[in-house]
């Protein structure tokens, strides 16, 4: 559903009937009962749950295939969340504010019930895929036919719920063809049938049990039908003049001028509860097979507001009423908000806020914030933060409501917030969830490196000059004179030197024999050699013999070091680097069939535990290995680094043997 909405002249009205309020719990606060569960619901409302989509890897018919067809939810939550009905998940949401790049939205979809494990995760995979087996369940099912899925979008979870009249359609699984299956069905009955799904929000909050706590109530609706001229469907899916209804509880009022828009009418009832209807236009969205399904549906959501205002009240847990509409005006509601759920506090005791969910990725810096905080009394709060829920906190107390914390490794928890008045002492949670970033792979070149030790053998006091040079000028050079002792013992050595295999290098010996006045027998002779000394440790060997008759310089060149160094030894040498401080591995591909691996510790000295926090971040190794190469070639060299979260990153180059 990608364009505009466009309105029929048939009227559909929503009339709620009053008795339909008998069936909404309304009244005083219960003490809140441990069930060893939580609503979805209120684990949103909560700042502990969110829901993204994310790509899925699998086998489709033999081909391997990736795509985002995965909804993501992580709780954060100490006990399990339960996805009590099926729940609509809309991007953007009608109350995201600021409203998102409409670039960076997603397809609706509807959840499956289901129980998200505590401090876990669960995913939701599409359900025409799962009813295939190509996927493994829970199912989601999509909502809006006519936009593209897309990769990491966090849903903005709100209050709504799906439709009573669409639940048995998805709960009736079966997959008879690509025009016969649950996914095709729910779309032939958006394009038949006006779809309204209304949210209430807050999901979750507390209060004070002093009088006089406010409440800030935000209704919206949203008929997510479409209609097309693509096909022979003629049904008016529009709604015109329709009613949506919400309830203040007894003994509560509303704040004078605190409503969006006034309601249309005010129903009292014996109980001391009040029922607010407006009357609301709520038009489809039209389909076209021009429209940019990258783009979300023109849905056109209805939104109203009102304050709550508390009378004194126990300390306990409260339901506020679900918002309704009831299309076909039989006393029973179509469609409902799920229940907002209210903690009342003691009296005096801090309400706390740990803002959130908080999402990010490793090596972020987050702002952790719980300026939402208050204390009935008005006094002064301290703070203190524990970054991951493990139960140490890493701050000490401050006044400051708000404070840096940066995750250095991949993160799906809680942050945790004490707030205190100095007499009082009370928690709240915020969901965490800190996405891996992948590593990098830069710099990668092919380079020969290594140093040069020359020795000289044979008759005594005579001079032996070595010089590497390239097009660019000399690289190093050495000089030795032969001595009575070992050889070894008198080497000369460079320090460490690197060029380019592109480059025209050579590398020169100079022996001159005549010029000193104790030059020996002029039979003798002096072997010279020329050791080659890689960055791994490991040595070859050159020799030359320079002979003592020559009666002047005698000059003896390796012309094409480079060639040499192909097959005696590239040395690759690459710059990684992880925005987190996870492990690093390297592969080493070097194209002629041989591989090497080689592992790197952030702490360098062992693996690096799951979701740990705190190491060096980011984590920067300049890595480097040698390798010899038979003659043929080109050679393509590909290095790939992992970290230890499944990031991967390639990078790769061609190396010529000539």
């Amino acid at each position: 559903m990608r364009a505009f909405s466009f309105k029929l002249t048939v009227f559909i009205v929503l009339v709620a009937a009053v008795t339909a309020v008998s069936s909404v719990h309304i009244g005083p606060p219960v003490p809140r009962g441990d069930s060893g569960t939580m609503t979805f619901w209120e684990a949103a409302g909560r700042g502990l749950v969110t829901a993204t989509v994310v790509n899925e890897t699998y086998d489709r018919d033999g081909h391997t295939v990736t795509s985002p067809v995965g909804i993501r939810v992580e709780n954060a939550a100490t006990v399990p969340v339960e996805v009590t009905e099926p729940a609509v998940l809309m991007s953007p949401h009608p109350l995201a504010s600021p409203r998102p790049n409409p670039m960076r939205t997603t397809q609706d979809g509807v959840l499956a019930v289901q129980t998200i494990p505590a401090g876990g995760s669960l995913l939701y995979s599409y359900g025409e895929e799962v009813l295939q087996g190509f996927l493994p369940k829970p199912s989601w099912w999509c909502s809006e036919e006519f936009q593209f899925t897309q990769a990491d979008i966090r849903y903005r979870i709100g209050g709504e719920t799906l439709p009573f009249a669409a639940r048995p359609i998805l709960a009736n699984a079966h997959y008879d063809g690509p025009d016969s299956n649950t996914q095709s069905d729910f779309w032939a009955y958006l394009h038949a049938n006006a779809t309204v799904v209304v949210g209430k929000e807050p999901l979750w909050t507390q209060i004070d049990g002093k009088a006089g706590a406010r409440i800030h109530v935000t209704i919206d609706a949203t008929n997510i039908a479409v209609y097309t001229f693509d096909d022979a469907i003629t049904a008016d899916v529009n709604v015109t003049h329709g009613v949506l209804e919400d309830d203040v509880p007894a003994g509560w009022s509303v704040e004078e001028g605190s409503y969006s828009v006034a309601p249309d009418g005010i129903v009292a009832h014996p109980d001391g509860s009040h029922t607010l209807r407006w009357f609301v236009d709520l038009p489809a969205a039209l389909a076209s097979g021009s429209d940019d399904p990258r783009y979300p549906s023109a849905y056109e959501p209805v939104i109203r507001s009102y304050t709550l205002v508390s009378p004194a009240l126990g300390a306990g847990r409260m339901e506020l009423s679900r918002a309704r509409s009831d299309m076909d005006a039989n006393g029973v509601p179509d469609a409902t908000s799920a229940a907002p759920l209210v903690d009342v506090v003691a009296v005096g005791v801090p309400v706390p806020d740990a803002g959130g969910p908080y999402t990010g990725h490793e090596g972020d810096t987050i702002l952790l914030n719980a300026t939402r905080s208050s204390d009935p009394d008005g006094d002064s709060l301290s703070f203190r933060w524990d970054f991951t829920g493990d139960g140490e906190f890493d701050t000490t107390w401050s006044p400051t409501p708000t404070v840096a914390a940066r995750y250095t490794d991949d993160f799906s928890g809680a942050a945790v917030v004490e707030v205190s008045d100095g007499t009082h002492v009370a928690t709240a949670r915020a969901a965490v969830s800190i996405a891996n970033s992948p590593p990098e792979a830069r710099q990668l070149d092919a380079v020969a490196e290594a140093s040069f030790r020359i020795e000289m053998a044979g008759e005594k006091w005579h001079d032996l000059t070595f010089t590497i040079a390239s097009d660019a000028g000399v690289l190093a050079s050495l000089n030795l004179i032969r001595r009575p002792g070992s050889p070894a013992s008198q080497a000369a050595t460079t320090g460490l030197v690197t060029f380019s295999l592109h480059d025209h290098v050579t590398a020169t010996l100079a022996y001159t024999p005549d010029n000193d006045p104790v030059n020996g027998g002029p039979g003798g002779d002096n072997p010279a050699w020329i050791i080659v000394v890689f960055p791994d440790g490991h040595e070859v060997r050159i020799h030359h013999n320079f002979n003592v008759r020559h009666g002047s310089t005698w000059t003896w060149t390796e012309a094409d070091l480079a060639a040499f160094f192909l097959h005696a030894g590239v040395t690759f040498r690459a710059s990684l680097r992880d925005p987190g401080s996870d492990d690093l591995t390297a592969t080493w591909d070097f194209g002629d069939g041989t591989s090497v691996t080689q592992m790197f510790f952030n702490n360098r000295v062992s693996p690096d535990p799951w979701q740990s926090q705190g190491g060096s971040a980011p984590f920067v190794k300049d890595v480097s290995i040698v390798h010899a190469y038979d003659p043929a070639g080109p050679f393509l060299v590909t290095l790939t680094v992992r970290d230890d979260d499944g990031g991967v990153a390639t990078t790769a180059l061609v190396l010529s043997s000539a």
